[in-house]
């Protein structure tokens, strides 16, 4: 039998609380639908997190997240293929950039590659915005197939139109992402990772290849943020060049990584489980025009009071990466 490990209380804890809650509150629709979206972003973060763990800095991740959006979209709105076979394909589109990405980029490190994954961003943007014949251009698609009614026995599950239902479904989604994220943080790989992100030359030294090692955390990384990306168009039915291609979607997994502690398994997560519902619930119906000046505030407090994030800050939380 396994030795019982007291860090594992807080997250078994989380996951109830996450589980159990639209139970007790079952007329709770806002909060159904903004924890979904917090499940969503969550799932992001974690993405953006794979590849920083290997010292790399992305202001760019809007690209896979519009990417995955509009493959999926294309594929349902010209072809009429349903949303589960949309979504994990259409993410292969934020995959096939990342290739680019890793072979065009491999040079640069530090700011340098935050201001070219920046500047990345605008490309597949621009294209969309001017395929007019393809995306419709600036004008977006619109009805777009929600997320599908599958028929679990004699009892049916509208992950489209049931709120609580595609809470659940983007739930199960985003703990799937915090045990690859975990294994990608404990593995061999992960300590391969590590090994780049604090000494590149050391690393090389001992044989490892440093930008074969960071591309293949980009691939898993674009593909977590395509699948956010196609998830995201289908639930809300539509798509458009600026509602999927933007830096608020660039900083928001940064901003939330950060926060939370981008290196601890569940730190993103919570970086997004405090900031998002702070945003929707209470700061957006106060500040209307000012909410989202609150991550800028939010990444300079981070920086000059707890540069670890507040995971570290837990009870039992286990040592950092």
């Amino acid at each position: 039998m396994g030795k019982f490990r007291p860090s594992l209380l807080p997250t078994a804890a989380g996951v109830l609380i996450l589980a159990l809650w639209p139970l007790i509150f079952p007329d709770a629709v806002q909060c159904h639908q903004v924890l979904g979206i917090t499940c969503l972003y969550g799932t992001l973060a974690l993405a953006w997190n794979i590849y920083a763990l290997s010292g790399a800095i992305s202001l760019g991740h809007a690209a896979f997240f519009g990417l995955g959006a509009y493959a999926s979209a294309l594929l349902n709105h010209h072809y009429h293929w349903s949303p589960l076979l949309t979504i994990p394909l259409g993410a292969l589109a934020a995959v096939a950039l990342a290739v680019f990405w890793s072979l065009g980029f491999r040079r640069l490190r530090g700011v340098y590659l935050g201001l070219a994954s920046l500047a990345a961003m605008e490309i597949p943007k621009t294209i969309v915005d001017n395929w007019d014949r393809l995306t419709s251009g600036s004008m977006g698609i619109m009805g777009l197939d929600r997320l599908p009614t599958l028929a679990l026995g004699g009892l049916e599950v509208d992950f489209g139109m049931n709120i609580k239902a595609q809470y659940y479904l983007l739930l199960g989604i985003m703990l799937l992402a915090v045990m690859i994220h975990r294994e990608s943080i404990r593995s061999r790989w992960g300590w391969t990772l590590r090994t780049i992100r604090e000494n590149e030359t050391a690393a090389a030294m001992l044989g490892i290849a440093a930008n074969r090692e960071r591309a293949k955390a980009l691939m898993l990384s674009s593909y977590l943020a395509g699948i956010t990306g196609a998830l995201y168009v289908h639930i809300m039915g539509l798509v458009e060049p600026a509602l999927v291609f933007n830096l608020h979607l660039s900083v928001l997994p940064l901003v939330f990584s950060i926060f939370g502690g981008s290196r601890w398994v569940l730190g993103p997560v919570l970086g997004a489980f405090i900031l998002y519902p702070l945003e929707q619930l209470f700061l957006m119906p106060w500040f209307p025009m000012a909410h989202s000046a609150v991550y800028g505030l939010v990444i300079i407090l981070t920086i000059f009071f707890f540069p670890k994030g507040i995971a570290a800050w837990l009870p039992l939380a286990p040592k950092s990466v």
